[in-house]
């Protein structure tokens, strides 16, 4: 066995030689007994371990996360809190929590750290309070103090036992000091966090009561505000710092109640709505489809979402609903692509019972001379010169991975609502909160759609092109909703319109499949 370098008093040091000698052989014992490095490999791993920065023995560490990051910090960490007890501990926390608090409002040069360090310790302490058992409690089965914890219950005069409700009271105050010192730091959505869970735990903590009242006011919502104050009230009437805030905010509150109500109200409607659509495609065998309302799983991209080409010729919702009169009386909104010219038509609403040839006729006339479109340049768009197309979307799969951006038929009631919610969202019609929160939930539908695709498929593979079937002109739009072959992709049902003989729809009809015709019939 290799010995370290050992470090015995120099001729120089004025130590009696009698102890130097007894201070040699007592090293060379340990080193003998194994208490030294067995090898020169273990003494350089040891050496090594005290160079490496980023694992530092908890001895030689220096703050806070470099002991977070030493093998030996839970070890070390022991030192320091023999004969303590969790109920000192958490005492000791949130005094270092409220000194913290005090330096933080004394300093002149505003430094936030002292409030940083004050949340930091009052969750220290409501750390150690989840570990003291109640004295009106069983402790958990096969529960045995220790010797060290029982003996600091003999010793320590701030040991102290906790009932229930007093644990409760004593971390409800914690919260509110951890929520006090987040409104230093203006980190007003982390004071609603503390403020309600204080809260939950002690109803009439009047700070929390203010604290959430207060947060919600610079939040501006006012509504919430309001309640806060009013239930603070209940428990302390007079409270003067309540009362202040109920009446700057009285007037706004009650807007925002009426503002709400009434988006509630509107809310109720569009769902009958969906319902009722729901229900009459389903007795009808229409079948809804969507594509999703992001372009990427971040930000970037997402400023082109509405534009056309950037969806394989299928827009993003428009807001209009199919509107359903009777059984047999209906309109959709319908969108014709003309895409040998990069143009397009919108129709709010088309009844079922109109053909589409009657559509086209309004809009290209077979009259001779010059088409009215300012775009057709060489006159082709004549109604009777129009080949009429819809594309195939796979209804449910198709057995195999779809594209992530393609046209996926909608499922059952309430994935018609959410969809249908998540699209008014992200029009901005329900505010920034609510378009973000449709944002996410749009994503992560996205990323599961990339997730199955890319089980099959590489990420950077293009989608194959559709199948697509023709419509013949004298063909009705209820005819081609209820063709089994048709998803209504966003509630807008869309036609591709190419000149017979133009290049493009050569091209179209080369690249895709066409595999059908709806004929002019009864439906």
């Amino acid at each position: 066995m290799s010995a370290p370098s050992q470090n015995h008093p120099s001729e120089g040091d004025s130590v009696d030689p009698d102890i130097a000698d007894m201070f040699a052989k007592a090293m060379d014992k340990a080193i003998d007994e194994g208490k030294g490095w067995r090898s020169d490999a273990d003494k350089q791993k040891y050496i090594d371990t005290i160079n490496d920065d980023d694992h530092l023995p908890a001895i030689f560490c220096t703050n806070e996360e470099e002991l977070k990051n030493a093998p030996d910090a839970e070890a070390f960490a022991e030192l320091f809190i023999e004969n303590e007890t969790p109920s000192t501990m958490m005492q000791s926390f949130k005094g270092k929590g409220n000194e913290s608090i005090r330096l933080g409002r004394q300093n002149q040069a505003k430094n936030v750290q002292y409030y940083r360090d004050a949340i930091n310790h009052y969750m220290q302490s409501i750390a150690w309070g989840e570990k003291i058992i109640p004295t009106d409690e069983d402790p958990p089965s096969g529960y045995v103090k220790d010797e060290k914890e029982a003996l600091a219950e003999t010793k320590n005069e701030e040991h102290k036992d906790y009932t229930r409700k007093e644990l409760d009271v004593y971390k409800s105050t914690l919260l509110a000091n951890k929520a006090m010192a987040h409104m230093e730091l203006k980190n007003w959505g982390f004071v609603i966090e503390d403020s309600l869970k204080s809260l939950m735990l002690n109803g009439s903590n009047i700070k929390s009561w203010y604290r959430l009242a207060k947060a919600h006011e610079i939040r501006r919502e006012y509504e919430e505000c309001m309640t806060a104050c009013e239930k603070g009230l209940k428990h302390e009437s007079d409270n003067k710092s309540l009362k202040k805030i109920a009446d700057k905010v009285v007037k706004k509150a009650e807007a925002a109640r009426s503002a709400r109500q009434k988006k509630e109200r509107e809310r109720v409607r569009r769902v009958g709505e969906v319902k009722s659509l729901w229900k009459f495609c389903k007795d009808k065998g229409i079948k809804l489809g969507r594509v999703p309302l992001v372009s990427t799983l971040d930000d970037d991209g997402d400023e082109d979402d509405t534009d056309e080409k950037r969806w394989n010729h299928q827009l993003p919702h428009t807001g209009k609903m199919p509107q359903v009169r009777s059984l047999m009386e209906y309109e959709f909104p319908a969108m014709f692509l003309y895409p040998a010219v990069g143009q397009s038509d919108f129709v709010e609403g088309m009844e079922a019972g109109e053909m589409i040839a009657l559509r086209l006729a309004q809009m290209f006339p077979d009259e001779d001379g010059p088409t009215p479109m300012p775009w057709d340049y060489n006159d082709e768009y004549k109604c009777s010169n129009l080949a009429i197309y819809f594309e195939v979307h796979q209804a449910e799969g198709g057995g195999k991975a779809q594209h992530w951006e393609g046209v996926r038929r909608l499922g059952d009631m309430g994935e018609c609502m959410r969809f249908f919610e998540n699209a008014r969202a992200m029009k901005g019609s329900d505010g920034q909160a609510e378009m973000e929160k449709a944002k996410k939930d749009e994503r992560e539908k996205m990323a599961v759609h990339i997730r199955e695709w890319t089980k099959e498929h590489s990420r950077h593979k293009d989608p194959d092109k559709c199948d697509a079937v023709r419509v013949h002109p004298a063909a009705t739009l209820g005819q081609v909703l209820v063709d089994e072959r048709m998803v209504v992709p966003n509630f807008i049902v869309t036609f591709l319109v190419f000149p017979e003989d133009h290049d493009a729809h050569k091209a179209f009809v080369k690249e895709r499949k066409v595999v059908g015709i709806v004929q002019p019939e009864d439906m």
